[in-house]
């Protein structure tokens, strides 16, 4: 008899690795699916085949508020009417609820959260997941420490399905679909919905007055969040051009392709900073600088009471730069472009721990717990190979 596995999603970081979840869970047979997703989760689950129901509520910005209660109500329904044997939420980011938030604080059955930032979890109603599938044993210590909750290491479903990438062909392949001409360092800006922060805009501002200082042949892009809306994306290209440089939206599909286009990524805090090192891991020379752009006194307050930056991995290992003084990011830009650092930064994502059977061991842990057996790291395959 199959599982009865209930999917929810709202954030795309986490969607990224319900969609590789999903289809194995899919093809193993041993599981019936039923999805409920809110944009931005929705479209990427059905753009990737999956069938998913349409969460048509808005995300609550107070536990006590109308949309609050109608997202529990929705929740609640749908696990009287599905009756999983568990329950798989995707992770948002902690300040807001939605459909991930309401399913767990409803849970009938074991709960798990795929988990795709370190130590990261959302208690909106009040509720944290059973049981946390982390990217590392770092993410599962850091779950533990924070929140007191337990977790087991999987690895990365999202980027172990980068096995069949050639990169390079992507980078050849996406740069002719933008038009960038050959021999021109291409800078990409990523953005986050922060635009409510005065310090991310100043953060806007600086990199963009920084880059147009810098010596040619340059370009710069810039790919809007999933969060941001278009009015977000429009006050960033006005903030970028306000500055004096060229820059160009772009929207292409994946966010791989716009990442192999760069040569200098650059956000605030972004997770395209390790989607970048796991890019350079499959290079066959230095490919993508990422850097982020933790200046701002502001943004950085932000981060380390939402995320807690400085425990970043990409960071730790040197898998990207940091800029945390304004009066360096010039300097910081132009060194990421040639020399050692970019050569450093691709050597040291050449170390990065290959994610291959990441769903196999996600969908593991999920069989144990729900047969009533503890499933620690250990029991789902060695640290060494997430």
């Amino acid at each position: 008899m199959s599982l009865r596995l209930l999917v929810t999603a709202r954030d795309a970081g986490a969607t990224f690795n319900l969609i590789e979840i999903a289809r194995a869970a899919l093809r193993d047979g041993d599981f019936s699916l039923s999805i409920h997703a809110q944009s931005p989760a929705l479209e990427y689950l059905r753009e990737a085949g999956l069938d998913a129901i349409d969460v048509a509520l808005p995300p609550a910005s107070d536990a006590g508020d109308g949309a609050a209660r109608a997202l529990l109500e929705y929740a609640r329904a749908v696990q009287l009417s599905v009756q999983p044997d568990a329950l798989l939420a995707g992770l948002s980011t902690p300040g807001d609820g939605g459909i991930d938030e309401a399913a767990l604080a409803t849970a009938v059955a074991p709960s798990f959260v795929m988990q795709d930032f370190w130590g990261e979890a959302n208690g909106f109603f009040g509720r944290l997941a059973d049981c946390y599938l982390g990217l590392d044993e770092h993410a599962v210590r850091l779950t533990r420490q924070r929140h007191g909750v337990d977790g087991a290491v999987v690895g990365s479903p999202r980027h172990a399905a980068y096995a069949t990438l050639d990169v390079e062909e992507l980078r050849a392949r996406s740069r002719t679909e933008l038009g960038l001409a050959e021999g021109v360092d291409v800078f990409g800006l990523f953005g986050q919905a922060l635009h409510r922060l005065p310090g991310y805009q100043m953060t806007v501002e600086a990199w963009a007055a920084a880059l147009r200082r810098l010596p040619g042949p340059l370009a710069a892009v810039y790919r809007p969040h999933p969060r941001e809306t278009d009015a977000d994306a429009a006050a960033t290209l006005a903030l970028v051009r306000g500055s004096g440089l060229e820059c160009r939206l772009v929207r292409q599909r994946t966010v791989e392709e716009t990442l192999a286009a760069c040569d200098v990524v650059c956000s605030a805090f972004s997770l395209c900073s390790y989607d970048a090192a796991y890019l350079n891991r499959l290079a066959t020379r230095p490919l993508i600088t990422p850097v982020t752009l933790l200046f701002d006194q502001q943004v950085r307050d932000y981060c380390g009471e939402h995320i807690h930056f400085e425990d970043f991995p990409y960071l730790q290992g040197r898998l990207a730069l940091s800029v945390r003084r304004v009066e360096e990011l010039g300097e910081r830009l132009q060194s990421a472009r040639h020399g050692h650092l970019p050569e450093s930064v691709w050597r040291a994502a050449r170390g990065i721990p290959d994610p291959s059977g990441a769903t196999a061991r996600a969908l593991e842990v999920i069989r144990r717990r729900v047969s009533g057996q503890r499933a620690d790291a250990p029991d789902v395959g060695p640290a060494e190979d997430v």
